[in-house]
């Protein structure tokens, strides 16, 4: 049987029984129709609940086999001691795919949760395929499949796909990428991998042609080296980003109790990331960070960046940053210096690498220039420019003196770095300091958000901080090292 086969079910299912389906919205049962109905799947809905015969519009039927259509998957949402029975009887039905919400199973450490666990991967065997149980199942956009309490995720598809054994991450991620312009073809919480296992989720997202990024939280693989190989392969044509939870012994007991995986030794896996073209991610941050960068940048010729910003205090903490990220930053040619020199002022500025253009917040045609003579360098394979929104903002009352416009002059500031990527293509990235934390500023804040998605729009990362915006090209960078072979 093809992948496609196996999983067009779980992915793209025509009909759907929702088996502990409630009217009581604090339910897995309540709150999972809901959010399917509200997310706006097109297929059949069959409700399943011994008790009662109708809910939120639609029949509901005492049991699965009750149903008079076909389906293709089933929702399971029932207590974890009747689930080998209705697995049965999905089975019985014809049903190809369940998602089993319940918990209670391996992840105990109870020999009645082990035992149930053993007992549905035995009717799994006859010819139904499982993802969980003790997970929040699938988010797909393309097919309006949502996972809790996803009624207002995204509805547009995008090229990244994420595991998680977390069902609290897999829906952690949906509502934060939003914000940073991610958009998934797959999210797949699979929580204790009874049946489906990582390894299957990769070779199907390995071939899908929707996804173009892989992103990952692992506690532990329940075929490691399997999991290997396949990562071996993938990660050179399609970019795998991993945060593996669990390295600490704190964090291996804390698995162990969640989803029951090996957390595995850390000398493991860095010999998978060595070996590998996987990028290695500390947390959800540096994650997202990362897919926003691999999402967007060109393929970086190199480590060595060019800084653009303003106050000798913030060049200087540019270089110690990318340095310790990993990038060089390294002085421009005395060509690219005295174009520089001709274009900033004299006093205050400093032309080296990082380029100071003397004040956080610059006219628009030196940024320009500076912005464009940077890039032109050889030896800057990315340009990393800071820009402070938030103090202009704070400071629109003042320019309002000078021009005619505050907004207009913002807006043309944002658009330099827009316009100079389309004729260098080389990556860019912006930094966006978050300013003061005081409520009055609230406003300020509202107009740097806004121009980080003013950035992210037009294809540009824009972070919060120099270090973020440097430990992502890093990132970048070393992907494309270990995936060419170098």
């Amino acid at each position: 049987m093809s992948l496609r086969t196996e999983f067009d079910p779980i992915f793209y299912p025509k009909s759907i029984a929702v088996i502990g389906a409630s009217a009581n919205p604090m339910k897995f049962g309540g709150g999972f129709l809901s959010a399917l109905q509200q997310f706006g799947y097109k297929g059949k809905i069959y409700p399943v609940n011994p008790q009662g015969t109708e809910i939120l519009g639609l029949k509901m039927y005492p049991n699965v086999k009750d149903i008079p259509d076909p389906v293709d998957l089933a929702y399971i949402m029932v207590p974890s001691h009747i689930v080998p029975k209705v697995l049965e009887d999905c089975l019985a039905k014809g049903i190809k795919g369940a998602q089993i919400l319940t918990a209670g199973f391996r992840e105990t450490g109870e020999e009645e949760g082990k035992k149930l666990e053993a007992e549905i991967v035995k009717i799994a065997q006859k010819g139904i395929r499982i993802v969980g149980p003790n997970c929040f199942g699938v988010y797909c956009p393309s097919s309006g499949l949502t996972l809790l309490p996803g009624y207002d995720f995204p509805k547009e598809s995008g090229p990244v796909a994420f595991l998680s054994q977390s069902g609290g991450y897999a829906a952690e991620i949906c509502n934060e990428a939003r914000a940073w312009g991610i958009r998934f073809s797959k999210v797949i919480s699979y929580g204790n991998a009874c049946d489906l296992n990582e390894t299957h989720y990769l070779e199907y997202l390995a071939e899908d042609p929707e996804t173009k990024i892989i992103a990952a939280y692992m506690e532990g693989p329940r075929d490691g080296p399997r999991f290997f190989r396949l990562v071996q392969e993938i990660s050179k044509t399609k970019p795998i980003v991993i945060w593996k939870g669990g390295l600490t012994k704190a964090g291996s007991r804390a698995v162990s109790s969640h989803t029951a995986s090996l957390a595995g030794e850390e000398a493991i896996w860095n010999a998978l990331f060595r070996q590998t073209a996987a990028i290695r991610v500390s947390d959800l941050e540096e994650l997202i960070d990362t897919v926003v960068a691999l999402t967007h940048l060109p393929k970086p010729e190199g480590r060595e960046v060019g800084v653009v910003s303003g106050g000798g205090g913030i060049s200087v903490a540019a270089s110690d940053v990318c340095e310790l990220a990993g990038l060089s930053v390294t002085h421009f040619s005395q060509e690219i210096q005295q174009q520089l020199k001709r274009i900033l002022p004299s006093a205050g500025t400093g032309v080296r690498n990082p380029v100071d253009v003397g004040a956080p917040i610059v006219m628009p045609d030196i940024f320009q220039h500076s912005l464009e003579i940077t890039s032109s360098a050889p030896n800057a394979h990315s340009i990393i420019a800071t820009q402070a929104i938030f103090y202009l903002h704070v400071l629109s009352k003042t320019l309002g003196a000078f021009f005619p416009s505050p907004d207009d002059f913002i807006q043309t500031l944002l658009d330099i770095p827009v316009n100079v990527k389309k004729e260098c293509n080389k990556p860019i990235v912006m930094v966006l300091p978050v300013g003061s934390p005081e409520a009055v500023m609230v406003d300020a804040e509202k107009t740097r958000r806004e121009a980080m998605s003013h950035y992210l729009n037009h294809g540009i990362p824009a972070y919060p901080t120099l270090a973020r915006a440097a430990k992502s090209i890093a990132n970048v960078v070393e992907y494309y090292e270990k995936a060419d072979g170098h």
